[in-house]
């Protein structure tokens, strides 16, 4: 079946000289042990990202390519390292960088770190909710608490607007078979509350999961985070994909080699995508149906949803 909003994706993807998006492990440890994460089986060591690597990392980025999105998340939950993750803010929006976006189940977000944050420079802030009602988010993120959250949420909303300026707020929902019945409240709720929505197609998480989405081999496309997308490890080392959460296919340790070159090194492998060579991509690739899931879909309060 012909995806005409993957068509329109795969047109926007090439070959570019340095990542579009930049994903920062500021820790790798977890507050929740989600259903669908790799968190609670994680067997590679965890620590916290030493601020001298993020220093090295944001002037490379700042003097390549300073629009670079750079997402203060990837296998932990950064607000486990708050005083960290405000210095990390502070640095990279001193040096230039013009995207700086924080990913955060919100558990931690607490009223009296809410001030901190929207005074950080954060230019985006998006919780990943997943759920509306107190049984379904509570079953799908582990160890959370619903009303808590919500709070934390409906708090720095509340802040932001009594601000001239500040971060978008969005609140993430991607849909899951325990969670798609709520989609339509859910969106309401928020919507209604002045947070921008951003929902998204049940992933396979790396190929860990099934889900109904299963077009045919022809009509593949390029992966758009294999193409757009850098990650690093608290400790210095770049995972090919953002599937390999274990770092087994590492291209290299940013501490010891410019993220150019690192990107440069992952390049046959983004060509075997470009070129529509998939059968001579890793077996990690093969399992992966998340290059179907599409873009992300983006409601703010006052448009339509389709």
């Amino acid at each position: 079946m012909y995806d005409p909003q993957l068509a329109t994706i795969a047109r926007t993807l090439s070959e570019i000289s340095f990542p579009k998006k930049f994903a920062v492990e500021i820790c790798a440890d977890c507050n929740l042990t989600c259903a669908m994460c790799h968190q609670p089986t994680m067997k590679r060591p965890k620590g916290k990202m030493p601020f001298e690597l993020w220093k090295k990392c944001a002037d490379q980025i700042a003097a390549t390519s300073p629009s670079t999105e750079c997402w203060f998340s990837f296998c932990g939950e950064p607000l486990l390292e708050p005083d960290l993750l405000l210095r990390i803010l502070a640095y990279g929006k001193s040096v230039g960088l013009r995207s700086l976006n924080l990913n955060t189940n919100g558990v931690l977000l607490s009223p009296e770190l809410a001030g901190p944050i929207l005074d950080s420079g954060v230019n985006l802030v998006v919780f990943g909710i997943d759920g509306f009602s107190r049984d379904t988010y509570e079953r799908i993120r582990v160890g959370g608490s619903r009303d808590r959250l919500y709070a934390n949420v409906e708090y720095l909303l509340a802040a932001r607007r009594a601000r001239r300026t500040g971060p978008e707020i969005q609140v993430q929902f991607i849909e899951m078979d325990e969670n798609e019945h709520e989609l339509e409240a859910f969106c309401a709720y928020w919507l209604e509350r002045g947070a921008t929505l951003k929902v998204r197609n049940k992933l396979s998480w790396g190929g860990r999961f099934e889900t109904p989405l299963c077009l045919p081999p022809e009509d593949r496309i390029p992966c758009p985070w294999a193409i757009t997308m850098m990650h690093v490890f608290w400790d210095g080392r770049v995972p090919r994909c953002s599937g390999d959460t274990e770092g087994e296919e590492c291209a290299g340790n940013a501490w010891e080699e410019p993220l150019a070159v690192l990107w440069q090194r992952l390049g046959l492998y983004r060509d075997h995508h470009l070129k529509h060579h998939f059968d001579q991509l890793p077996v990690r690739c093969q399992n992966c149906k998340d290059w179907m899931t599409g873009a992300a879909k983006r409601i703010r309060p006052g448009e339509t949803i389709r």
